[in-house]
């Protein structure tokens, strides 16, 4: 199939030239049983896996049902009766003779495969003969080649989806440059007028605890904050700031409401900024949508411990707000609060301290 002669199959296992085909002969015919090394240097040399070159022998009925009660020991396929008891068909999983469990799953990506395979290389009615033999051949050396075509695809796409991803942050990247600046400006225009009606009723945030729990009303009010960085792809370095939550822009300049919301957020930014943790923003892109996001300085990651490590309980509480009784969702809230509260709080630093904690 890969239409070499003996000769050359030889001389690319590495065989000497003048026994190069005598050694492939003799092996052809079962004269000689290549050892270890030579099966694998003949594999390697065709391309193909070694477990390709065994054969079991299934000469007969009796050696093919015997085949069949093999692999039930070791990979547990057994005989499963249709529906209605119209006949039978063979699956892998469950416990096995041996006492191994093999898992539905398992065999779930090589099964898919073969079944993508033989519909690939299945002959059709119109096809020549020619057609026919070449499909056969294929469709022999895909399974002969098996697993390794399989890995070399697999690797083949994450390497495609890599390289996508790089693209698409390098496109993010300067989209954001691109409309920083004039974003930023169409956001602190859109808030000018409302600020000045929110500040009044914004308290301020004297502790993590009350950074969180404005975090989590004003999600469950309807506005989507993201804990997540845009920038994630992107690996922090020394001096890099720390994500601390971003807004997706048209998220607050397509709504009245919700830009009273995201005021409250401001406000309760502003706080933290009198508290003399310089949290800052900037514009972000995620696949062509444009975010503000806030940061702050790594060394000032003891402030928010709690929100890093409990987002996802807040997420959980807000979720489960919308589909369980009161008596229920109080569970997961006393859980959350005991989480940030009492001596797991962090108090933010003093104002009036000079940046020192007391």
């Amino acid at each position: 199939m890969r239409g070499w002669s003996q000769k050359e199959l030889g001389l690319r296992c590495g065989f000497s030239a003048s026994t190069a085909d005598v050694r492939i002969a003799q092996y052809e015919k079962n004269k000689k049983v290549p050892r270890a090394k030579a099966l694998k240097d003949i594999a390697g040399a065709l391309g193909i896996d070694e477990s390709a070159l065994y054969d079991a022998d299934l000469t007969t009925q009796t050696q093919k049902f015997h085949v069949l009660f093999d692999l039930e020991d070791f990979w547990g396929l057994h005989p499963v009766e249709k529906p209605g008891g119209y006949g039978y068909y063979l699956e892998f999983g469950g416990q096995t003779v041996l006492g191994n469990r093999v898992g539905i799953v398992d065999n779930e990506e090589f099964l898919s495969n073969w079944v993508k395979m033989r519909k690939k290389y299945e002959p059709k009615p119109s096809d020549s003969d020619e057609e026919k033999k070449e499909k056969l051949k294929e469709y022999t050396l895909w399974r002969a080649e098996f697993p390794h075509n399989v890995a070399k695809e697999n690797t083949k796409q994450i390497q495609n989806a890599m390289r996508m991803r790089h693209l698409q942050n390098q496109m993010d990247e300067l989209n954001a440059q691109m409309h920083g600046e004039s974003e930023l400006a169409r956001i602190d225009e859109a808030m000018e007028s409302v600020l000045p009606k929110v500040r009044p009723s914004c308290q301020p945030m004297e502790k993590e605890s009350d950074f969180i729990y404005l975090v989590k009303d004003l999600m469950e009010q309807g506005l989507r904050i993201e804990d997540d960085n845009p920038e994630s792809t992107r690996c922090l370095e020394p001096g890099d700031d720390v994500h601390l939550l971003s807004v997706r822009t048209e998220e607050i300049l397509g709504d009245e409401g919700k830009k009273e919301l995201f005021a409250r957020l401001v406000c309760a930014i502003e706080s933290l900024q009198q508290h003399l943790i310089p949290v800052s923003r900037k514009i972000t892109s995620l696949e062509k949508e444009l975010y503000i996001t806030y940061s702050y300085p790594q060394q000032d990651f003891r402030y928010f411990v709690n929100l890093f490590h409990h987002w996802d309980d807040m997420k959980e509480v807000c979720r489960r707000k919308e589909f369980i009784p009161d008596w229920e969702l109080e569970k997961y809230e006393n859980e959350l609060r005991d989480k940030i509260t009492g001596e797991n709080d962090v108090i933010f630093p003093d104002e009036n301290a000079g940046g020192e904690e007391e």
